[in-house]
């Protein structure tokens, strides 16, 4: 029998067991080293996303391969071969799409955008077999013809591997930021360009990661708590801004334009999701600058904005929803790239068992640590 967390209805986390399935000859078990809590997961627990309950929530994992069926064994998504032994990671989307939907159709490059899509974790019940069909369970089951799998590349810890799927949305917020764009006359993002990021939780702290891995020049982060703030250095910000010094939006806009020669950022990203921060954001984005939203994924509301500060600026506002499938690979190279570099294996601050589930959501809640995960 498997352990696992499952969400079977608004706020009601239960502990279950579930039996271990037959691999099938595509499929592959893997028992769960890692898996991160992020703030969709929340929103899930609080009702804020529809979804066919029970669920296991649990999107962003680094496994061990225990069984595998001859024909999985072909599917590592760069061509490279799996074997019981292998440590990946696996993007929680399908990689077969509806394929009858407009954008599907008309947007085949935006597989995001699928109405269809199903997400491991998120949107599939674990109410009918093979069961383990997402993060927060003792092992996990993947139809390795329906979703892409990585195999991790040997100098990528868990600790570090873990963190895929979440730096898959930073980074592709960065790349954003790079289309439309003319970086030789200071459009988009380019070499040795200011980058502006709000907020220093998990995404906010992997954008300045990737933003510094991409040779960007002065980074600033945004935030209040003193750990995030560190942290936040510690991932190769230059410069931090504590939101309890500089406690309004023209405190901080003042600063931003201090440490960028007057100018703004050339590149802001709003990771807060907080509706307010997305207003205050525009006005931290220099004029023909670019201003990335990627930290709402719900619904918290509006706010209002002056639409003349945007003709005036001359600016772009791009929104950045998830990412495509090959973003993993991306990730992972940064990742190997980055080991010596950047201390990555410091973001996940807090981890439970399977069992604690329930801990780790109050202890969220509680707003303490940074990134927390499960171990298997």
């Amino acid at each position: 029998m498997v352990k696992a967390a499952i969400l079977e209805d608004v706020r009601k986390l239960k502990i279950v067991d579930y039996p271990e399935p037959k691999v099938e000859d595509n499929g592959i078990l893997l028992k769960m080293e890692l898996c991160g809590v992020c703030g969709t997961d929340m929103h899930l627990y609080e009702g804020n996303m529809k979804i066919p309950f029970p669920v296991i929530p649990g999107h962003e994992w680094v496994g061990i391969i225990e069984e595998i069926g001859e024909k999985a064994k072909g599917y590592e998504s760069k061509g490279l071969h799996l074997d019981v032994g292998d440590r990946i990671t696996v993007v929680p989307g399908t990689n077969r799409y509806c394929g009858e939907c407009y954008f599907c159709k008309f947007m085949p490059h935006k597989p995001s955008l699928c109405t269809g899509r199903k997400v491991m974790g998120v949107n599939i019940s674990s109410i009918e077999e093979p069961h383990l069909l997402g993060g927060w369970a003792e092992k996990i089951y993947v139809n390795a013809e329906k979703y892409w799998v990585f195999k991790v590349p040997e100098e990528v810890p868990p600790e570090v591997a873990v963190l895929s799927e979440p730096m898959a949305v930073s980074s592709r917020a960065l790349e954003r930021a790079y289309a439309p764009g003319i970086p030789t006359v200071g459009e988009g993002f380019g070499l040795g360009q200011s980058v502006v990021v709000q907020g220093a939780g998990a995404i906010g702290l992997l954008a300045v990661a990737t933003a510094k891995i991409a040779g960007a020049g002065n980074i600033i982060s945004i935030d209040m708590v003193d750990e995030r703030l560190k942290m936040a250095e510690k991932m190769g910000a230059d410069h931090v801004i504590d939101m309890r010094h500089y406690n309004t939006t023209e405190d901080r806009v003042a600063e931003v334009k201090r440490l960028t020669n007057g100018l703004g950022g050339d590149v802001v990203i709003e990771a807060v999701g907080v509706p307010a921060a997305f207003a205050e954001g525009i006005e931290l984005t220099r004029r023909g600058g670019k201003f990335v939203e990627v930290g709402h994924y719900t619904n918290p509301g509006t706010v209002a904005v002056n639409p003349h500060t945007i003709c005036n600026k001359d600016m772009d506002i791009l929104g950045s929803w998830t990412y495509p499938p090959t973003q993993f690979g991306t990730v992972l190279e940064l990742m190997r790239l980055a080991k010596d570099r950047i201390p990555l294996d410091k973001v996940v601050t807090h981890k439970f068992k399977v069992e604690d589930a329930q801990k780790s959501i109050d202890t969220l809640k509680a707003r303490e640590g940074i990134k927390h995960a499960l171990v298997g």
